[in-house]
């Protein structure tokens, strides 16, 4: 009898402590008690003093990038984001103890509500922390691998410079609560990112943008810019240097004789159809842009002067089937070199200047 009462008094002993246990738990979530509980109205209300907006130092750090994606107009990075703000009501002095050596969450302090516009998907999350010093100051750090949307502008393509922006808003408070400032915790610079065939120009916070508007609402802003370019070099010798075979070999048919007709249309039509067959191949590495690029406005150049040259042969076949080959050559001397001065010209105004 003993024995069965010893055991019942410590089942009702261990269902004492650990109902102790979860109230203790759930009184330091709710902020009611405890070195680390915090109220609950200190969490709701913003640390404005002096109806000045609560200043926040945004950091952000580019551990890499990974991918840049024109077609979807997407990035791939892995980022540090990091904020800092001071909470004079979280202070030391204010509390009357430390909150140096708690472990807190966002939601169980006052927080500033940044997020990432044109984040994407997130792939995955890493070490979200938040520590408060004695001075109040709060600092938060939240390591993010996602993927970013942008727009790319792509009419200097293959030779385009992008704005990759990580745009940071706060979704609560507007300029007048929250202002969201660069912190000294930005990595600035060029710096060398896996990212394959762009080149890191600079690397910087952009905080002269206009706040995001939402109806009438408007809340606070801030950008992140890697300014990256395009390697062009791929697309000059996959793709340039065989259209310029191509355009100079349909120009080989102004220097055969008129006489020749037979060999000049076959080379003429075979360059038209090797260009059709080239282009449809290279359609699907072009970005889908509703716009002319660089690269679009050589193709169209290129496409123009074979065609040209196809309807010269078709011209002056006919004449030396007439017997007018005085005239056919004649237009042969002007045509070549006509022909090669507007094809210097197309290179010029799409790949030099």
């Amino acid at each position: 009898m003993c024995v069965k009462l010893r055991r019942l008094l410590s089942l009702l002993l261990g269902l004492a402590l650990g109902i102790a246990s979860v109230a203790s738990g759930f009184a330091a979530e709710m902020g009611v008690a405890g070195p680390c509980a915090i109220p609950g109205a200190l969490r709701i209300t913003p640390p404005q003093q002096e109806n000045k907006p609560v200043t926040v130092d945004v950091g952000v750090v580019i551990v890499d990038l990974f991918e840049v994606n024109d077609g979807d107009q997407t990035f791939r990075a892995d980022i540090v984001f990091t904020m800092r703000w001071r909470d004079p009501r979280l202070s030391a002095r204010a509390r009357g103890g430390s909150l140096a050596n708690c472990r807190l969450s966002l939601k169980q302090i006052w927080h500033p509500d940044v997020r990432v516009l044109n984040l994407r998907a997130q792939f995955r999350a890493l070490g979200e922390t938040v520590r408060i010093a004695d001075d109040g100051t709060v600092r938060h750090e939240k390591q993010v691998l996602g993927q970013y949307s942008v727009r790319f502008l792509m009419r200097d393509f293959p030779f385009d410079k992008q704005e990759l922006r990580a745009r940071l808003a706060s979704f609560s408070y507007g300029p007048r609560i929250v202002r969201l400032v660069p912190g000294d915790l930005v990595i600035e610079g060029k710096r060398d990112f896996s990212v394959a065939g762009w080149r890191t120009l600079d690397n910087y916070a952009d905080d002269v943008v206009k706040p995001l508007r939402v109806g009438v609402e408007e809340f606070s802003r801030l950008d992140h810019v890697i300014l990256v370019q395009r390697e062009p070099e791929y697309f000059l010798w996959n793709f340039v240097l065989p259209l310029v075979f191509i355009v100079l070999m349909a120009w080989t048919v102004f220097w055969l004789n008129p006489e020749s007709w037979g060999a000049q249309i076959g080379i003429a039509t075979a360059s038209a159809f090797t260009l059709v067959a080239f282009l449809i191949a290279l359609r699907t590495r072009l970005p889908p842009v509703p716009y002319l690029t660089r690269l679009d406005e050589l193709i169209l150049g290129s496409t123009i002067l074979v065609f040209f040259a196809l309807g010269q042969v078709i011209v002056t076949s006919r004449l030396a089937q007439t017997e007018r080959i005085a005239l056919a050559q004649k237009l042969d001397a002007y045509g070549r070199w006509i022909y090669i001065v507007l094809f210097a010209g197309i290179i010029y105004m799409t790949l030099i200047r």
